[in-house]
């Protein structure tokens, strides 16, 4: 080492190789700092991945759905086994979830055909998230109740178009909570304006909206009906599906409730109950068939 060196450390009475020594020492200590730092920065998160979650309720609150207080009805239980009316109508099983998700996918829509004549109502189906159903087969279902010559297209005429995107008539399947949430004045009429196109798809995890039924021309499917039917149509559960479906438009096309004392049942009676000399009836225009 340079004389100049040695000076500078001897004048202050520091040795070169205890200051090398107190050297190592401070980047060992500085090191071992670091490390028990990040050990344990490491232990605790390890800890917190390693705690458990909350686990979800069993009713979980629907992100999209209207926060108000929903009083079901009593719904008997669901023995029997599923067959084939049941898938045609785009069941795929008869479990469902008292609650779902709260969001709503809707089903893919074929390429729509060339408008024929009369007026043109485009129908988006939504599925709420967390019911088993197949899609396509219950855009089939749906869409060919619509359009059968016993139905509301009679009046215009109007022909019924599936889209994806922007609808005049919204129908939603959804749990029974959901329904109730959703719809809790199934009965509202609204009037609608027919569009001339539907509108670019939303993207299919939209969230749902807080709708009043027909007053946004919307129909609400309780998958609970869809499964049991209804008690007037006893074991023809295909016909009361499509009275949802019939009966549910008519609020939307802003016809009202009407009574029948007896003969067959118009399409516009709450059939969910019927007087004994009344039959049901799920078409608007039955005599048509």
């Amino acid at each position: 080492m340079p004389s100049g060196r040695r000076r500078l450390f001897a004048g202050r009475g520091i040795a070169l190789k205890s200051l090398g020594a107190a050297l190592v020492v401070v980047v060992a200590a500085f090191a071992i700092g670091i490390a028990a730092g990040w050990g344990t920065s490491r232990f605790a998160d390890s800890l917190a991945s390693a705690s458990p979650s909350a686990t979800p309720s069993a009713s979980p609150s629907p992100s999209a759905t209207p926060s108000v207080d929903v009083s079901l009805p009593p719904m008997d239980p669901v023995t029997r086994q599923i067959d084939d009316a049941d898938r045609a109508a785009g069941l795929r099983t008869l479990d469902f979830p008292l609650r779902g998700d709260g969001t709503f996918t809707p089903a893919p829509a074929p390429a729509a055909p060339s408008p024929g004549a009369g007026i043109i109502q485009y129908v988006r189906i939504d599925v709420e998230d967390g019911l088993q159903m197949t899609a396509g087969v219950l855009s089939t279902f749906v869409m060919d109740s619509l359009n059968d010559p016993q139905g509301w297209g009679q009046e215009g005429p109007t022909t019924y178009v599936q889209t994806d995107g922007a609808p005049d008539v919204r129908i939603v399947f959804a749990s029974p909570y959901t329904a109730a949430a959703l719809c809790p004045t199934p009965h509202e009429p609204a009037q609608l304006t027919p569009s001339a196109s539907p509108s670019p798809s939303p993207s299919p995890s939209a969230p749902a909206i807080a709708v009043q039924c027909a007053s946004q021309g919307t129909i609400v499917v309780s998958i609970y009906d869809w499964i049991q039917g209804l008690p007037p149509f006893a074991e023809d559960r295909t016909d009361a599906r499509i009275y949802l479906l019939n009966h549910g438009l008519g609020h939307v096309k802003s016809k009202p409730d009407i009574e029948c004392k007896k003969g067959v049942a118009a399409v516009m009676v709450n059939q969910r109950a019927l007087p004994a000399k009344c039959t049901p009836n799920a078409w608007p225009f039955p005599a048509k068939q």
